[in-house]
């Protein structure tokens, strides 16, 4: 499965998500990064194999484990739920994947200085939209919404010029104005950005 994505074959995102529980495939389509999203993001994250980008709010890994089959770059996804976590994981080491890692965090425990690009499929949207919720693990709040924005806003705004962000289906209250948008795709629900010089 893996080796063909990697060789760019096409496949399905139904067919990808099998690997996953029947609960989590449920999920899919609305929390999850489709095959095409991701390697679109991944490529253009991806400067080099030394480059090490970050998934804010990784879920089940999608995103990380399509990213390392197609780049050779390093990926690292964070995730507050730990069930998920464990989940993305355990995939991981089963198709062998060596270029990602999982971990359970919070993201306001995160450095994004340990990290030279970052992936963010609004995350924190779940706190301030109940329909949209993947499950009651969390709970419900936009202060937790702004909080979580403005710390991902402001560790982004440390970062280096040149630093690249691929945002998706975000309201861009994470993203500082010191990012210059570079490419933008899919009704302008994918973008791609750069920190200026």
């Amino acid at each position: 499965m893996f080796k063909a994505i990697g060789r760019n074959e096409e496949m399905e995102d139904r067919e990808f998500d099998m690997m996953f529980p029947k609960a989590i495939q449920a999920e899919s389509e609305f929390h999850f990064t489709p095959i095409k999203i991701a390697k679109l993001a991944a490529e253009y994250l991806a400067d080099s194999k030394e480059t090490k980008i970050l998934d804010i709010g990784s879920g089940a890994g999608k995103f990380c484990m399509i990213g390392s089959v197609c780049t050779d770059a390093f990926f690292v996804g964070v995730e507050q739920r730990i069930h998920l976590n464990s989940l993305a994981t355990q995939i991981s080491r089963k198709y062998e994947l060596t270029n990602l890692q999982f971990i359970h965090a919070n993201i306001t425990a995160i450095s994004f200085t340990d990290f030279h690009a970052f992936y963010f499929f609004n995350s924190f949207h779940e706190q301030i939209n109940i329909s949209g919720r993947m499950d009651d693990s969390q709970a419900w709040s936009k202060k937790l919404y702004e909080e979580y924005s403005l710390y991902v806003k402001t560790e982004l705004d440390k970062m280096p010029a040149g630093t690249k962000l691929v945002t998706y289906f975000s309201y861009l209250d994470e993203v500082p104005d010191t990012y210059e948008l570079q490419y933008s795709y899919e009704d302008s629900k994918l973008k791609m950005w750069r920190k200026k010089s």
